[in-house]
C-alpha cells in the first residue's frame, strides 16, 4: 500500500502519521472536553474542531488545530441545504431563527484559528436518493474547488472533502480535485456505514488509488480495530469523538466487560484519557497511569 510522507507540517509543528485525532469542543454543551483539554498534547499531535464549536473559543490549545466545516450538522433536522450562485449553503434552524453557513464563513473562521482546514462539505447518509445523494456530492466540490481559489492563507494546509456512497462515486469525486493544489484529501460520511467494513475499505481504497501519495483523513471513525485496518489500507489519520462518549458512559476501550455505574466527571475525565491512550497507542502521564487499576477496583 502506497504511503506519503511521515508527517503534515502546519505552523504549529508537524502532525506525525500515522494520526489518532481526539475531537474536543469549546463552549458550555461538552464539559468534560475542557477538563480532558490540558492532556491532550501528552497523548495526540493535534484536535479536530468543528466550525460550529471553534467559534466559542477563547484560548487556542498548544496543539495543531484541523477544522472542519460542521457540515454533519446537513444531517440534522431541520437542516437545509440551498444552492447559492452554484455553491451549497447549509441553513440550520436555531430556536426561532435560522443560522446560514456559507463555504465563506467558513473559510473566514479556519483562515483566522485553524491550522489545518476542510471546506464546506455535506454528508451523504445511506439511503437517500441518487438524485439527492449526487446533488450533496456536486455541491461538495463545488464548495471545496471555491476555497481553493478563494484562500489566502498559504501557511494552512487545506485538504479536498469527497463525500461518496459507493466506490465508483468515491473515485469520481476524488477525481474532481487532481488540479487543485490539495493538502491531503479527507473522507466523510462513513460513520453510518461502519458496520459496512467492506464497503468503508473500498471507499477508502477506491480514494487512494486515485490521489496517490497525498495524505489521506477519514473523519469519525474511531474504533481502534477499524483504525487499524484503515491504517492498513493506506489512511494516514483519523479523527473521533468515541474515546470521550465511551468514558461518559463509564467505558473502558481496553475492557469490553467494564462498566462504571454513575461515573463521576473525574472519573470520565480519567477513563476518556484511557481510552484515548489505548486508540493512539500512547502512555497516559505518569500521574494518571494508576486510573485503570483504580477503575477496575472500583468494578470489583
Amino acid at each position: 500500500m502506497t504511503h506519503p510522507g511521515r508527517s503534515l507540517m502546519t505552523r504549529k509543528g508537524a502532525i506525525r502519521f500515522p494520526a489518532y485525532i481526539p475531537v474536543t469542543t469549546f463552549g458550555e454543551r461538552y464539559p468534560l472536553d475542557r477538563l480532558l483539554q490540558p492532556y491532550l498534547p501528552r497523548l495526540a499531535s493535534a484536535v479536530m474542531v468543528s466550525y460550529h464549536y471553534v467559534k466559542q473559543m477563547e484560548q487556542a490549545l498548544r496543539l495543531p488545530m484541523l477544522v472542519d466545516s460542521g457540515g454533519f450538522a446537513s444531517l440534522f433536522t431541520g437542516s437545509r441545504i440551498v444552492e447559492s450562485n452554484g455553491l451549497g449553503v447549509l441553513e440550520l434552524s436555531r430556536d426561532d431563527h435560522v443560522e446560514t453557513v456559507h463555504p465563506k464563513d467558513v473559510l473566514d473562521v479556519q483562515e483566522r484559528v485553524a491550522d489545518v482546514a476542510f471546506p464546506l462539505d455535506f454528508p451523504i447518509p445511506p439511503g437517500l436518493s441518487e438524485r439527492d445523494a449526487r446533488r450533496r456530492l456536486e455541491l461538495t466540490i463545488a464548495n471545496t474547488r471555491w476555497a481553493f481559489a478563494n484562500r489566502r492563507r498559504s501557511d494552512m494546509p487545506l485538504f479536498a472533502c469527497v463525500q461518496a456512497w459507493d466506490e465508483a462515486s468515491a473515485r469520481e469525486c476524488a477525481r474532481a480535485y487532481t488540479d487543485l493544489p490539495c493538502a491531503g484529501i479527507a473522507i466523510g460520511g462513513l460513520v453510518p456505514r461502519a458496520r459496512d467494513r467492506s464497503l468503508v475499505l473500498a471507499i477508502v481504497n477506491a480514494v487512494r488509488e486515485e490521489i496517490g501519495d497525498l495524505p489521506l483523513h477519514v473523519f469519525g471513525l474511531g474504533h481502534p480495530q477499524l483504525v487499524a485496518d484503515l491504517y492498513q489500507a493506506g489512511v494516514n489519520s483519523v479523527d473521533s469523538s468515541a474515546y470521550v462518549q465511551l468514558a461518559a458512559d463509564g467505558r473502558l476501550w481496553s475492557d469490553h466487560e467494564f462498566q462504571l455505574t454513575d461515573p463521576t466527571p473525574t472519573d470520565r475525565m480519567h477513563l476518556a484519557l484511557c481510552n484515548l491512550a489505548a486508540a493512539s497507542g500512547k502512555a497516559l502521564p505518569l500521574s494518571l497511569s494508576g486510573i485503570v487499576f483504580e477503575t477496575h477496583a472500583l468494578r470489583a
